[in-house]
């Protein structure tokens, strides 16, 4: 679950790079799903796991089509798309495996990264690729044809997490709450859900614990101030998402 959030949140920083013509954020976004998809060095591809994903929500699905037959030919059309995004998914690897490996910014990006910077490389690759993406654009917007059937499997398939498992809205006494998980439950993401106007005022859920008891506790953030306990009773939601 965790490489689908990664992966999720690189695409959507790809698209943003492009739509602002950002070349720093495209080369972050750009290393970060090559890491994902393909691998780097001693780091596996996470493709599998963000594959099972699929399979796991479409067993979800039939289980829910069992219990309730009125829904059977909605969830039936639910899982022939899941379908489709997978192999959507596998298709496209080879083309953006090829892509990353040819890519001549990103290598030189990576290559930075990796050894002992001495005279100072790293600092001038904003300055130089803003240089090259004024000429070059339309080359790093090939990524992003690649990566679409991804991104739209990914983006899919995060609605339906939403979807089809509900909030459970709760209030934090004093700050502080505990999230009780049965042993027979087979949750892979829990989700905190907090009012955008909480959050302007800087409070923030941490979170701690072992499998089956998550401690909750509510902290408030402020510029120029250290990080202070949120002591007052706090409304939030939580979503258990049964898939690992």
């Amino acid at each position: 679950m965790q490489s689908f959030i990664e992966l999720r949140d690189a695409l959507r920083c790809l698209y943003h790079a492009i739509d602002n013509t950002s070349v720093y954020a495209w080369l972050l976004a750009a290393k970060e799903i090559n890491d994902l998809l393909i691998g780097e060095g001693h780091k596996k591809p996470a493709t599998p796991n963000i594959l099972s994903l699929f399979h796991s929500m479409r067993k979800h699905l039939v289980a829910i089509a069992e219990k309730h037959p009125e829904f059977e030919l909605q969830l039936q059309k639910a899982c022939k798309q899941l379908d489709t995004h997978v192999g959507n998914i596998q298709a496209q690897l080879p083309g953006i495996a090829d892509y990353l490996a040819c890519d001549g910014w990103l290598n030189a990006y990576t290559e930075a990264t990796r050894k002992n910077d001495l005279l100072g490389h790293k600092l001038a690759i904003p300055q130089t690729f803003q240089a090259l993406w004024l000429t070059n654009g339309e080359q790093a917007r090939k990524l992003q044809l690649l990566v679409e059937p991804v991104m739209q499997a990914i983006e899919h398939l995060n609605q339906m997490f939403h979807a089809h498992v509900a909030w459970d809205y709760r209030t934090a006494q004093k700050g502080c709450d505990q999230i009780i998980l049965g042993a027979q439950d087979d949750i892979g993401l829990l989700i905190i859900g907090m009012k955008s106007s909480d959050l302007a005022q800087g409070i923030v859920p941490d979170c701690a614990g072992f499998r089956s008891t998550v401690r909750l506790r509510f902290t408030q953030w402020k510029p120029g101030e250290i990080v202070k306990e949120f002591t007052q009773d706090q409304e939030y939601a939580v979503m258990m998402v049964p898939l690992t």
